[in-house]
Order: structure tokens, then sequence, then C-alpha cells
């Protein structure tokens, strides 16, 4: 009997060998067959003429990666020999990401302080969607808070720390956004990390160096008031945002000396824009570096009678000094933005501004609107001129069809990034 089971047992070990092969071929030969096509929705192509669009579309299974190219669109996509994990929460630039943290490139920071001591944590991302400690540095700035309303008040920002941070290469700088509250010496600071969990006894090798000195004597009484928006990094410049006696300004220094390289102050601009409306703290920044231009953008609403949701854009040109080379008031009319790794990119391209946005379509079944991470999701390209929209183009996938499986579960279901595709590292080059 053992002879017979043995042989009856090797017809079906080949018929399970030639099944697992059948749908082995059958996945590969799928993988090129799912829907990718760039759909024009309003205007000509001839507006994206100089603009290319890429990024992928992931799970933990395979990736198509994509290139939309004067209009072109091309396509590959991958098989994974193993299940990879993608990170549970997606970052795009332009603003801090999940948790405060912000990234630039593989590596990710974040920022604690306490009292007047700054203490910033960096950390690298591994292909296997986790980040690994890897340095600290800290900073101990010369600022006084004296909030004017509440003197037991607790310590407030203009924006998240985070957006204090920048990076040029391998180097690392940071200014404390403060608000009217603050007054004494900030500074942009250059860091110096050593590794983390092992604090030096000696830290004088560790010390930040300070590069500018940001005087804030406008907050003291009588003064006109000075806020620090953020940091940003382009090319081997840095970038300042501000806000003094009520208007936007941006300044350029020097990496290396410090040494201020240019400055656009909104109170000089166009006297017809109320441009102390056309900010608020909270803003979006985008860096084309090949280009040497900033791209900010501050959301709001309209001063009409309506209310309307606008974005202010501003573009800044920093290949001598600073230009404020754009700014136009948009509006993005349709759906739902895509809070949880949704994309939101801007850019300027020879008097047009490029922007990409993905939407959530609208909540459709109330039974399941506590899946509203599942509901249907596009992909859209913009392009506007003098803050006219003169083209929209859609990413059109067959990403939503993911959903199917969660709509057909019997009791709960958990989601994951590693069964359900995203949109990943989508850039405008």
């Amino acid at each position: 009997m053992g002879t017979i089971r043995k042989h009856v047992a090797l017809p079906a070990l080949a018929l399970a060998i030639a099944v697992l092969a059948i749908l082995g071929l059958s996945v590969y030969g799928a993988k090129d067959k799912g829907k990718f096509e760039f759909i024009d929705l309003i205007g000509s192509r001839e507006a994206i003429r100089d603009v290319a669009l890429v990024g992928e579309l992931s799970d933990g299974m395979h990736s198509t990666s994509f290139r939309i190219d004067g209009g072109r669109l091309h396509t590959d996509t991958k098989l994974y020999d193993q299940a990879r994990n993608i990170p549970a929460y997606l970052y795009y630039p332009g603003s801090v990401g999940p948790f405060g943290a912000v990234r630039f490139g593989r590596m990710e920071y974040n920022i604690e302080n306490r009292s007047t001591e700054h203490t910033i944590y960096s950390r690298v991302m591994t292909d296997k969607g986790y980040s690994v400690p890897e340095g600290t540095a800290e900073v101990k700035p010369s600022v006084v808070y004296r909030p004017a309303s509440d003197e037991n008040a607790s310590f407030s920002w203009t924006n998240p720390l985070e957006y204090g941070l920048a990076q040029i290469g391998d180097r690392v700088f940071y200014t404390l956004p403060v608000t009217t509250d603050y007054t004494g010496m900030n500074a942009i600071y250059e860091l110096k990390f050593y590794d983390w969990g092992f604090r030096p006894q000696d830290m004088k090798p560790f010390e930040s160096r300070k590069l500018v000195e940001l005087p804030l004597t406008a907050n003291e009484p009588g003064g006109t008031g000075i806020e620090i928006l953020g940091l940003k990094a382009v090319g081997d410049k840095l970038a300042l945002l501000s806000v003094e006696a009520g208007y936007l300004h941006i300044r350029s220094f020097d990496s290396d000396s410090g040494k201020l390289l240019g400055e656009a102050d909104l109170s000089k601009s166009d006297p017809s824009i109320n441009w102390q409306a056309a900010y608020s703290e909270r803003y979006e920044a985008y860096v084309d570096s090949q280009r040497a231009l900033l791209t900010v953008s501050f959301r709001g609403v309209s001063q009409d009678a309506e209310e309307r949701p606008h974005t202010a854009v501003l573009s800044f040109d920093f290949s001598n000094g600073i230009e404020l080379v754009d700014w136009s008031n948009l509006s993005f009319e349709g759906n739902e933005e895509n809070n949880y790794g949704g994309v939101s990119l801007l850019g300027y391209r020879n008097g047009r501004v490029i922007a990409v946005r993905s939407y959530r379509e609208p909540e459709s079944e109330q039974e399941r609107g506590v899946f509203d991470i599942l509901r249907p999701q596009h992909l859209y390209l913009y392009v506007f001129e003098h803050a006219k929209l003169i083209y929209k183009g859609e990413l059109a996938t067959d990403k939503n069809d993911d959903r199917i499986r969660a709509f057909n579960r019997v009791g709960g279901y958990d989601y994951s990034p590693t069964e359900h595709r995203n949109f990943l590292n989508v850039a405008l080059e």
C-alpha cells in the first residue's frame, strides 16, 4: 500500500507544479495588460510640450513606472520575486509628512524641543519601507518666548518645526519657525550630527554652526513684527520664508558663507494685488533645482461672497539673486482631495503653472463611508496660464479595481498598502 500511495502522490505533485506554472505565466503575461492611459479632458497637449511627469503605481507585488513626456505616455511593469513592504504612511514633498517627519531623498528627520533646546533626529529609509535611526543633532537658539496673550502659554510656532529644515547634499540646515511672540536672536544653523543613541561627552565638535543671524527686534514693543515661516534648499542656496509687517519676504543665502544673495519683498510688488491676503502661515513649497525655481503655494478662500477655496501660487527664480516671476490665484474645482498618500505637486514652465493633484470621488454609499481611503481616486495634470486653466489631463488606470475585494469582504477588513496600489515617487521634470 505504501508503494501505491507514493506512485499516486507523484502525479498529484506534478499536477500542482503545472498549475502553479500556469498561474505564474498568467500573472506574468498580464503584467503589461493593466490599464494605463493618458486622457485629455480640457485643452490641447501643446500646453505640456515641455513638461515631463514621472512616477510609479505600486503595491507589494509589482510596480508600473510611468513617464508622460511631451504628452506621450511610456510605462514599464516589473514583478517582484518576493512581496515588498510599502510604507504605511506615504510622503510627498512640499510640506511635512505624517507625524511631523520631513524627507529629503532617503533621509527622514523629525524634531523635539524642550524649553530652549531643539533635538533633530535623522533616520535613513530602507528598501523594505521602514526607516532606521542614524544621527542626532542639537541646537540651543538664543530666542525668548513672550506670548502677548497668555504668560503661561506653551511654545507656539508658525508651522511644525520640521518646516525649518533644509538639506543640500549631505549638509542639513535648520531655523526656528517663530511667531511674533519671540524676541532675541534667531539664526540659520548648519547641523552637526553624532551617532544616534551615543551622545559624546565632549559636544564641542558637534556644535551646530551659526550660518546666518536673524534678529527678532521687530517683535519688540512698538515693532512691525516678523514671523519665520520656514526654510528651503534651492540648488546650493537657502531660501528663507518670512512675514514682515504683514508682507511675505523671500531671502536667498549662500549655503557656505551665509551671504545674502537676494531678496523678494512683496510689499514692493504690484500694488493692485492684496499681498497681505495672499499668504497663510501653512504653505507648500516645491523646488526645481534644474531651473533654480521655488514655487510656493498658500491655500485659502476667495475674498468674494462665495468664499470659494483657492490656492495662491508664487514662483521665484533664484538663478541670479531672486525674482518673483509669476503669481497666480488658482481654483481647483472638483472632488475631495486625497489626503492619504495623495499627490500634490506644483511647478513653473515659461509663464505656465503646472499642477498635479489626486482626488477622491464623492461618497456614494453611506454604509461604506468607513472606507474613505478606498473611494475611487483620480490623478490629474493641470496647466494654468495667467491664472486661467488651459489644460487638464488624467492618468487613467485600473487602480480602483483593487477596492473590489474590500467591498466584497465578510467581516472586518484591514487596509494594507501592500495589497492596494498607490502612486509613489511622482515628480515633475
